[in-house]
Protein backbone atom coordinates (compact mmCIF):
# COMPACT_ATOMS: atom_id res chain seq x y z
CA UNK A 1 0.00 0.00 0.00
CA UNK A 2 2.81 2.43 0.87
CA UNK A 3 4.59 1.61 -2.40
CA UNK A 4 1.44 2.24 -4.42
CA UNK A 5 0.47 5.45 -2.65
CA UNK A 6 3.91 7.00 -2.21
CA UNK A 7 6.98 5.39 -3.80
CA UNK A 8 5.28 5.05 -7.20
CA UNK A 9 3.16 8.21 -6.97
CA UNK A 10 3.96 10.61 -9.83
CA UNK A 11 2.54 13.57 -7.90
CA UNK A 12 5.13 13.08 -5.12
CA UNK A 13 8.14 12.54 -7.38
CA UNK A 14 9.72 15.87 -6.37
CA UNK A 15 8.87 15.56 -2.65
CA UNK A 16 10.84 14.15 0.27
CA UNK A 17 8.87 11.11 1.40
CA UNK A 18 9.79 9.16 4.54
CA UNK A 19 8.14 5.77 4.96
CA UNK A 20 8.06 4.45 8.53
CA UNK A 21 7.72 0.72 9.17
CA UNK A 22 6.01 0.50 12.54
CA UNK A 23 5.49 -3.27 12.57
CA UNK A 24 8.36 -4.04 14.92
CA UNK A 25 7.74 -1.31 17.49
CA UNK A 26 3.97 -1.19 17.00
CA UNK A 27 3.65 2.09 18.89
CA UNK A 28 0.85 4.60 18.56
CA UNK A 29 1.13 7.10 15.73
CA UNK A 30 1.09 10.08 18.16
CA UNK A 31 4.29 8.68 19.69
CA UNK A 32 5.95 8.46 16.27
CA UNK A 33 4.74 11.90 15.23
CA UNK A 34 5.97 13.53 18.44
CA UNK A 35 9.38 11.91 17.93
CA UNK A 36 9.55 13.30 14.40
CA UNK A 37 8.52 16.73 15.66
CA UNK A 38 11.27 16.72 18.28
CA UNK A 39 13.86 15.61 15.74
CA UNK A 40 12.97 18.53 13.47
CA UNK A 41 11.95 21.13 16.03
CA UNK A 42 15.07 23.26 15.66
CA UNK A 43 14.53 23.61 11.91
CA UNK A 44 11.84 25.44 9.97
CA UNK A 45 10.06 22.69 8.07
CA UNK A 46 6.63 21.59 6.94
CA UNK A 47 5.70 18.07 8.05
CA UNK A 48 2.84 16.21 6.38
CA UNK A 49 1.75 13.24 8.52
CA UNK A 50 -0.30 10.76 6.48
CA UNK A 51 -1.56 7.20 6.65
CA UNK A 52 -0.21 4.52 4.32
CA UNK A 53 -3.58 4.23 2.52
CA UNK A 54 -3.70 7.92 1.56
CA UNK A 55 -3.04 8.54 -2.15
CA UNK A 56 -2.54 11.99 -3.65
CA UNK A 57 -4.23 11.98 -7.07
CA UNK A 58 -3.58 15.54 -8.21
CA UNK A 59 -1.09 18.35 -7.84
CA UNK A 60 -0.05 18.77 -4.21
CA UNK A 61 -0.77 22.17 -2.67
CA UNK A 62 2.02 24.73 -2.35
CA UNK A 63 3.03 25.65 1.21
CA UNK A 64 4.79 28.89 0.24
CA UNK A 65 1.87 31.17 1.10
CA UNK A 66 0.53 29.19 4.08
CA UNK A 67 0.64 30.73 7.55
CA UNK A 68 2.81 28.64 9.86
CA UNK A 69 0.57 29.24 12.89
CA UNK A 70 -2.27 27.00 11.74
CA UNK A 71 -2.99 23.27 11.40
CA UNK A 72 -3.94 21.99 7.97
CA UNK A 73 -5.52 18.87 6.54
CA UNK A 74 -7.42 17.65 3.51
CA UNK A 75 -10.67 16.51 5.15
CA UNK A 76 -12.33 18.15 8.14
CA UNK A 77 -15.65 18.94 9.73
CA UNK A 78 -17.55 21.74 11.33
CA UNK A 79 -21.11 22.28 12.51
CA UNK A 80 -23.80 23.89 10.38
CA UNK A 81 -26.69 24.38 12.75
CA UNK A 82 -27.30 20.95 14.25
CA UNK A 83 -25.55 19.10 11.41
CA UNK A 84 -21.87 18.18 11.01
CA UNK A 85 -20.59 19.00 7.53
CA UNK A 86 -17.47 17.48 5.97
CA UNK A 87 -15.18 19.56 3.74
CA UNK A 88 -12.59 18.16 1.36
CA UNK A 89 -14.27 16.05 -1.29
CA UNK A 90 -12.40 12.80 -1.94
CA UNK A 91 -12.73 9.17 -2.91
CA UNK A 92 -13.17 6.68 -0.11
CA UNK A 93 -12.89 2.98 -0.95
CA UNK A 94 -12.01 -0.50 0.23
CA UNK A 95 -8.29 -1.40 0.41
CA UNK A 96 -8.42 -2.84 -3.12
CA UNK A 97 -9.96 0.35 -4.51
CA UNK A 98 -13.45 -1.08 -4.91
CA UNK A 99 -16.79 0.33 -3.69
CA UNK A 100 -15.75 3.94 -4.17
CA UNK A 101 -17.79 6.62 -2.44
CA UNK A 102 -17.40 10.38 -2.86
CA UNK A 103 -17.15 11.98 0.57
CA UNK A 104 -17.25 15.61 1.67
CA UNK A 105 -18.05 18.93 0.03
CA UNK A 106 -15.63 20.27 -2.60
CA UNK A 107 -13.05 22.79 -1.40
CA UNK A 108 -11.51 25.24 -3.87
CA UNK A 109 -9.81 27.47 -1.30
CA UNK A 110 -8.74 27.04 2.35
CA UNK A 111 -11.75 26.33 4.58
CA UNK A 112 -11.83 26.70 8.39
CA UNK A 113 -13.15 23.67 10.27
CA UNK A 114 -13.38 22.38 13.83
CA UNK A 115 -11.53 19.10 13.44
CA UNK A 116 -9.45 17.22 10.88
CA UNK A 117 -9.50 13.54 10.02
CA UNK A 118 -6.38 11.60 11.06
CA UNK A 119 -5.65 10.50 7.48
CA UNK A 120 -3.55 13.62 6.80
CA UNK A 121 -2.24 16.46 8.98
CA UNK A 122 0.09 19.23 7.78
CA UNK A 123 1.98 21.33 10.35
CA UNK A 124 4.99 23.62 10.54
CA UNK A 125 7.65 22.98 13.16
CA UNK A 126 7.57 26.61 14.31
CA UNK A 127 3.98 26.15 15.49
CA UNK A 128 5.15 23.50 17.97
CA UNK A 129 8.44 25.17 18.82
CA UNK A 130 6.54 28.23 20.06
CA UNK A 131 3.84 26.17 21.82
CA UNK A 132 5.31 23.43 24.05
CA UNK A 133 1.81 22.50 25.21
CA UNK A 134 0.74 21.60 21.69
CA UNK A 135 1.64 18.00 20.90
CA UNK A 136 -0.04 14.79 19.74
CA UNK A 137 -1.75 12.99 22.63
CA UNK A 138 0.12 9.72 23.22
CA UNK A 139 -2.77 8.32 25.24
CA UNK A 140 -4.36 7.78 21.82
CA UNK A 141 -2.94 5.32 19.30
CA UNK A 142 -4.50 5.29 15.86
CA UNK A 143 -7.84 7.11 16.19
CA UNK A 144 -8.74 10.68 17.10
CA UNK A 145 -5.23 12.11 17.59
CA UNK A 146 -5.81 14.67 14.83
CA UNK A 147 -9.14 15.67 16.33
CA UNK A 148 -7.47 16.03 19.72
CA UNK A 149 -4.69 18.17 18.23
CA UNK A 150 -7.30 20.41 16.59
CA UNK A 151 -9.33 20.85 19.78
CA UNK A 152 -6.17 21.58 21.78
CA UNK A 153 -4.98 24.06 19.15
CA UNK A 154 -8.29 25.93 18.93
CA UNK A 155 -9.29 25.86 22.60
CA UNK A 156 -5.94 26.39 24.32
CA UNK A 157 -3.74 28.15 21.76
CA UNK A 158 -6.07 30.14 19.51
CA UNK A 159 -4.79 28.30 16.42
CA UNK A 160 -6.93 27.92 13.30
CA UNK A 161 -7.69 24.54 11.72
CA UNK A 162 -7.95 24.58 7.93
CA UNK A 163 -8.78 22.19 5.09
CA UNK A 164 -6.76 22.64 1.89
CA UNK A 165 -7.93 21.65 -1.61
CA UNK A 166 -6.47 18.34 -2.77
CA UNK A 167 -7.58 15.50 -4.98
CA UNK A 168 -6.98 12.23 -3.13
CA UNK A 169 -8.27 8.77 -2.33
CA UNK A 170 -8.46 7.12 1.06
CA UNK A 171 -8.32 3.34 0.74
CA UNK A 172 -10.22 2.72 3.94
CA UNK A 173 -13.95 2.85 4.42
CA UNK A 174 -13.07 1.78 7.90
CA UNK A 175 -15.18 0.70 10.80
CA UNK A 176 -15.57 2.04 14.30
CA UNK A 177 -13.73 -0.12 16.83
CA UNK A 178 -13.79 -0.40 20.59
CA UNK A 179 -10.45 1.44 20.50
CA UNK A 180 -12.24 4.40 18.92
CA UNK A 181 -14.88 4.54 21.65
CA UNK A 182 -12.19 4.37 24.34
CA UNK A 183 -10.62 7.39 22.65
CA UNK A 184 -13.96 9.18 22.63
CA UNK A 185 -14.30 8.54 26.36
CA UNK A 186 -10.78 9.86 26.94
CA UNK A 187 -11.47 13.08 25.00
CA UNK A 188 -14.80 13.55 26.77
CA UNK A 189 -12.94 13.67 30.08
CA UNK A 190 -10.09 15.76 28.65
CA UNK A 191 -12.43 18.38 27.16
CA UNK A 192 -15.56 18.39 29.36
CA UNK A 193 -16.77 21.75 28.05
CA UNK A 194 -16.31 20.98 24.35
CA UNK A 195 -18.69 19.55 21.77
CA UNK A 196 -17.43 19.39 18.17
CA UNK A 197 -18.00 17.39 15.00
CA UNK A 198 -15.69 14.52 14.11
CA UNK A 199 -15.57 12.18 11.13
CA UNK A 200 -17.49 9.36 12.84
CA UNK A 201 -19.07 10.95 15.91
CA UNK A 202 -19.28 14.05 18.02
CA UNK A 203 -16.33 14.64 20.34
CA UNK A 204 -15.94 16.16 23.80
CA UNK A 205 -17.83 16.28 27.06
CA UNK A 206 -20.77 18.05 25.44
CA UNK A 207 -21.11 15.54 22.60
CA UNK A 208 -24.38 14.27 24.08
CA UNK A 209 -25.94 17.70 23.58
CA UNK A 210 -25.17 17.51 19.86
CA UNK A 211 -26.31 13.88 19.64
CA UNK A 212 -29.77 14.97 20.73
CA UNK A 213 -30.22 16.59 17.30
CA UNK A 214 -28.17 14.41 14.92
CA UNK A 215 -27.13 10.75 14.60
CA UNK A 216 -24.07 9.76 12.54
CA UNK A 217 -24.75 7.22 9.79
CA UNK A 218 -22.10 4.69 10.76
CA UNK A 219 -22.45 0.89 11.07
CA UNK A 220 -22.51 0.98 14.87
CA UNK A 221 -25.43 3.42 14.84
CA UNK A 222 -27.18 1.49 12.06
CA UNK A 223 -27.09 -1.62 14.24
CA UNK A 224 -28.52 0.38 17.13
CA UNK A 225 -31.28 1.71 14.88
CA UNK A 226 -32.07 -1.78 13.61
CA UNK A 227 -32.31 -3.05 17.17
CA UNK A 228 -34.58 -0.15 18.12
CA UNK A 229 -36.75 -0.69 15.05
CA UNK A 230 -36.97 -4.43 15.76
CA UNK A 231 -37.93 -3.69 19.37
CA UNK A 232 -40.59 -1.21 18.23
CA UNK A 233 -41.95 -3.74 15.72
CA UNK A 234 -42.22 -6.40 18.43
CA UNK A 235 -43.86 -3.87 20.73
CA UNK A 236 -46.41 -2.93 18.07
CA UNK A 237 -47.14 -6.61 17.37
CA UNK A 238 -47.58 -7.38 21.06
CA UNK A 239 -49.81 -4.33 21.46
CA UNK A 240 -51.92 -5.50 18.51
CA UNK A 241 -52.22 -8.97 20.02
CA UNK A 242 -53.26 -7.52 23.37
CA UNK A 243 -55.78 -5.30 21.67
CA UNK A 244 -57.20 -8.24 19.65
CA UNK A 245 -57.40 -10.44 22.72
CA UNK A 246 -59.16 -7.81 24.77
CA UNK A 247 -61.61 -7.02 22.02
Amino acid sequence: MATKCFSENQFLAQREVYLIDNRDRSVGLPTLYNEILEENLSEDAWLFFVHEDFQVQGELFDTEDLAVDAIYGVFGLRMDGHNPVGFGRHRCSEKDGSSVLMVGLPVTSPKCVETLDCVAVLVHTRLFRERPGLRFDEALTFDLYAEDLCINARENHGVSVIVLPLEFQHYSKGFVTERYWRGIEHLGKKYPDVGVAGSCSFIGGKAHELEAHFTYDIPANRKKRRRREAWKARFRMNSWRIFRKRS
